[in-house]
């Protein structure tokens, strides 16, 4: 008389495709979970953040219709994974219009439109899954459109921070060179001793 609870062939074959089916769901669960993820947007938010509180100046389109030079505080506004950059605000709201930038959970990208007049519809510009790739974009369109008569860099504050860490960098690594240098030479002394 055979054993009930005895694992057969049969039953390991069983459970071997029970095995293979739960993996292949499990696969298809995790890839859709995936999917339906906002692309990441920290680095995009934070970098917003940092430069609106710094005396940038960009040209932009201003109430009357006129070229005017505005602070970047008063241009940019992000909340909730959504940054938009202003470069008009004429009382014609025909006129006025803004650069918007947000992931898009449908395409997976994060992307940067442009919103231009009255009840405008959004007009893609760029695209990407990289958040890098939108900073940078983004820089090179704020370049365009910086005001330098009115931005000084040496009145950033942030510019101050950066040139302070690029001195420290160069101090730590002179540092570490004349620390290499003599325990080169204390090896050189011991294996001269050595050799005696």
């Amino acid at each position: 008389m055979k054993d009930r609870n005895a694992i057969t062939p049969v039953l390991m074959y069983f459970f071997k495709r029970l095995e293979k089916r739960t993996n292949e769901i499990q696969r298809a669960f995790d890839a859709e979970s995936l999917a339906n993820q906002d692309p990441e947007f920290d680095e995009i938010s934070v970098f917003f953040r940092q430069i609106m509180t710094q005396n940038i100046f960009i040209h932009t389109v201003g109430q009357n219709g006129k070229r005017e030079s505005t602070i970047l505080s008063k241009a940019i506004f992000s909340i909730n994974k959504v940054v938009r950059i202003y470069y008009s605000t004429s009382f014609d709201e025909e006129n006025g219009g803004f650069i918007r930038i947000q992931p898009d959970l449908k395409q997976q990208l994060i992307v940067v439109e442009r919103m231009h007049g009255q009840r405008a519809s959004p007009e893609f510009i760029y695209g990407s899954r990289d958040q890098n790739h939108i900073i940078r974009f983004m820089i090179r369109w704020l370049m365009r459109r910086i005001d330098w008569d009115k931005t000084k860099l040496a009145n950033l504050e942030l510019y101050k921070r950066y040139i302070d860490e690029l001195e420290q960098a160069a101090r730590l690594k002179i540092e570490n060179a004349i620390i290499q240098k003599e325990l080169d030479q204390a090896k050189r002394a011991v294996d001269a001793r050595k050799v005696r």
